[in-house]
């Protein structure tokens, strides 16, 4: 049961009108409407009545409530929702079986996060809650520049409960001819697909969106959009470059999780990406979590949602590794903005130390050098007992004694940059690295043991 276009184009109306709001207007709509959630939770969660009642019963501020993991919510789940005909076991053999794109005791609807973090979770979201995720995608597609009538096309998750497959079919609604495609769809249906569809505008994974450059550049795909949006995966200034090289536009990175169903979005001055902070309040921390300045980057995002009622999220952990903005946009927008997305805290390897000791270095720092060597299409990085193991997929042409030299020089560059010192590092070439989870994402870091 999808929702109904014309209700969900006038919510978004509605949100797009606070685009105009102040940034004073704007904090005190989101404290009003924390502290509805905040009673709210605490008069109908049982696990949020122990954890936090006292607490709001005594008016203190946000950053004293306990943090919610996703370990906790999973454990939790069926004393933090407030519908009690709710159960975990229901919900999952709901999403088993053939009907998991339908709702839920005929209200809800059900959703898994990916699992690529190595951890799995299951979201509900009431009604209104979902008009208003559907309506506040709506609302930053507009300040990107896709209208009712632009030819959009998402390509997401094969899966009928991740988000990105769950929201790209709520936006189809009112575009009949929009074709249905997802990122495991074979490459030579998509291509002849989007040669027939021929779209305005595209959002998919960063890794995809690399493969239709390829494409592209080959002559098999021929499309002109002018815009191009990045969800799901870390997007990387090569992406952009491609984009821009093959198209000659830019591309609109995105953020957004299963766990809000809403998603920011940058606006036409590519400067950032505005977060809903109306409907989430965004917390970017450091290890301790305490609030990181602007600039520097947190090792994880602690989100309030203020519209899901019948799962409270409160202070829930995020292992994104962001840094905000500092200022307003030029567009006049009075969102904070995401700045940079490092990626995921999984994917920092502890490695071995010039001197003894480890530090730390995110995968991100060895993907950047590769991606500029020819041929290369897909890498992954696999951390064992004694080193790494470096996979890489090239193209069919490509040179691949070269390849998997340049690889091992360029790692060991990098490596050498950030003071590891790891004596065995090995280079594999494979066919093709698969996509994982419910969302069909590319996984960046493996651990073998």
């Amino acid at each position: 049961m999808s929702l109904d276009p014309a209700l969900v184009q006038r919510l978004a109306t509605g949100l797009i009108e606070r685009d105009r709001w102040s940034r004073a207007r704007l904090l005190a709509h989101q404290s009003q409407a924390l502290a509805h959630t905040l009673q709210h939770a605490a008069a109908n969660s049982p696990y949020y009545r122990e954890t936090i009642g006292p607490l709001i019963a005594r008016q203190a501020p946000l950053d004293e409530l306990p943090i919610l993991t996703k370990g906790k919510l999973m454990a939790e789940f069926d004393h933090i929702v407030t519908d009690d005909r709710l159960r975990l076991g229901d919900i999952e053999r709901h999403l088993a079986s053939p009907q998991a794109a339908d709702l839920l005791l005929s209200q809800y609807r059900a959703c898994a996060t990916g699992g690529t973090s190595g951890e799995r979770a299951i979201i509900v979201y009431d009604q209104p809650a979902w008009e208003v995720a559907a309506a506040s995608y709506i609302r930053f597609l507009r300040a990107a520049g896709v209208m009712a009538k632009t030819r959009f096309i998402g390509i997401g998750s094969p899966s009928p409960f991740h988000i990105s497959n769950r929201m790209f079919t709520e936006l189809r609604e009112g575009r009949p001819a929009t074709p249905r495609l997802s990122v495991t769809t074979p490459l030579p249906e998509i291509v002849a697909t989007l040669n027939a569809f021929l779209p305005e505008a595209l959002i998919t994974y960063p890794s995809f969106i690399r493969r239709l450059v390829e494409e592209q550049a080959e002559g098999r795909l021929r499309i002109a959009p002018r815009l191009m949006g990045s969800v799901a995966e870390t997007l990387q200034p090569d992406i952009r470059e491609l984009v821009q090289l093959t198209w000659g536009i830019g591309v609109f990175n995105g953020f957004g999780t299963t766990e809000t169903g809403t998603r920011g979005l940058e606006c036409e001055h590519l400067t950032g990406i505005h977060l809903p902070e109306d409907l989430i309040v965004y917390e970017v921390v450091d290890e301790a979590n305490r609030k990181v300045a602007p600039g520097a980057t947190g090792s994880k995002i602690l989100i309030t949602s203020l519209t899901n009622k019948v799962l409270p999220l409160i202070r829930y952990e995020l292992s994104d590794m962001v840094s905000l903005a500092d200022g307003v946009c030029r567009c006049g927008r009075p969102y904070a903005r995401i700045a940079s997305i490092e990626g995921r805290r999984e994917e920092v390897l502890e490695l071995p130390a010039r001197g003894g000791g480890h530090v730390k270095v995110h995968a991100g720092r060895l993907r950047s050098p590769l991606v500029r060597i020819p041929g290369i299409r897909q890498f992954q990085v696999a951390q064992h007992p004694f080193g790494l193991n470096i996979r890489i997929s090239a193209r069919e042409d490509a040179p691949r004694d070269e390849i998997l030299a340049s690889v091992r020089q360029e790692i060991r560059s990098a490596l050498l940059q950030t003071g590891a010192d790891v004596p065995d590092i090995r280079v594999q070439l494979v066919e093709s690295i698969e996509r994982v989870g419910t969302g069909a994402k590319e996984k960046l870091v493996t651990r073998e043991a």
